[in-house]
């Protein structure tokens, strides 16, 4: 039986799934990214991990004949830090492009078989200077993931996707499902610092939100608007001492405030135009996509219609479908 292996790494991290007949089959994960490459100076602790991830799952899976197996790999790993660089396509790009944008390569000491790797995307970047650096922006394992809500979802742009995440990514997709622009924001890292390395740590216990708290979540967002993200992340200590809010009501103030910065770069961005009637299509974390539900919907400059989902998989799901485009295994099949 054939099987197709994604490969998805990210700066600390790689996964690998095998899949047969569009079915996930086995999954492995390491705690190994780029980040260890820009450390150690070399690629061999990735080399390594990818490796071991794709002998993993075929071992798992008791898949022998390595001549049945097709490796598409996304993500930081098609940086300079990862194992194949691959340029950006420039926006607009849907599926068809990625598709033929794949880059295929040979590893032999990761694994016997060629591996494809399917490009970032970045928005244009003509007529950028310092004052309009805000209009540039670049992604990499994030369009896989586009691709693979759109087939999940059954979408049909306009839309806009978030995926919330230590990089938060806003997505525009066009009316042929082209992403269109992106535009991202540090949203994960900085509730990262503020909440466990910051003065803030012991009025938050270290702790994220456990569960939503929609008052405060608002409270902070207007306080927000009003004061900006530097104070309004102080105040979450003079919660603490003058009021009698819980940890997790702090949690919500605080979360709430960094979410609404993000709504509004949104709002202010000259990447894309946003139409009164476009979705907003959240995918990811539950906690974090009902908060930016509950946000964007109290936000009376944005009209559309707002969905959360939390899809397992998503990018081996987008590299799937793209791989159907370009017909990988055909390709494979001409060459040997």
């Amino acid at each position: 039986m054939k099987s197709i292996i994604t490969i998805d790494t990210g700066t600390t991290n790689t996964r690998a799934v095998l899949w047969q007949d569009g079915e996930k089959v086995e999954k492995d994960f390491e705690p190994v990214g780029v980040r260890d490459t820009s450390i150690t100076g070399d690629k061999k602790r990735l080399k390594e991990a990818v490796k071991k991830s794709i002998e993993v799952v075929l071992k798992d899976s008791d898949v022998i004949d390595h001549s049945e197996v097709t490796v598409i790999a996304s993500g930081m790993i098609t940086s300079d830090l990862g194992l194949e660089e691959v340029p950006h396509l420039e926006a607009p790009v849907g599926a068809f492009e990625l598709a033929y944008g794949m880059v295929r390569k040979s590893i032999p000491e990761v694994f016997d078989q060629p591996i494809w790797f399917i490009p970032g995307v970045k928005n244009t970047d003509k007529n950028i200077w310092p004052g309009s650096i805000t209009n540039m922006d670049i992604m990499r394992g994030e369009e896989v993931e586009v691709i693979g809500a759109i087939s999940q979802l059954g979408m049909s742009g306009p839309a806009v996707l978030i995926l919330p995440g230590s990089h938060t990514k806003i997505v525009k997709l066009d009316r042929k499902n082209c992403i269109s622009g992106s535009i991202t924001t540090m949203t994960g890292e900085l509730m990262e610092f503020l909440t466990k390395k910051s003065i803030l740590a012991d009025s938050l216990d270290e702790s994220f939100t456990d569960f939503l708290d929609e008052d405060a979540l608002k409270l902070g967002a207007k306080t927000y608007t009003s004061n900006g993200i530097t104070r309004t992340a102080f105040s979450v200590r003079l919660l603490d001492m003058y009021t009698d809010y819980s940890r997790n009501q702090r949690a919500n103030y605080l979360l709430g405030s960094i979410l609404e910065n993000d709504i509004m770069a949104i709002r202010n961005t000259e990447v894309f135009s946003i139409g009164s009637n476009d979705p907003f299509i959240i995918l990811g974390n539950q906690i974090l996509s009902q908060a930016f539900k509950v946000l964007i919907e109290n936000n009376k400059f944005i009209q559309g219609r707002v969905i959360t989902r939390e899809i397992p998989d998503l990018a081996g799901l987008g590299v799937i479908e793209i791989a159907k485009l370009r017909k990988v295994e055909e390709d494979k099949r001409n060459e040997t």
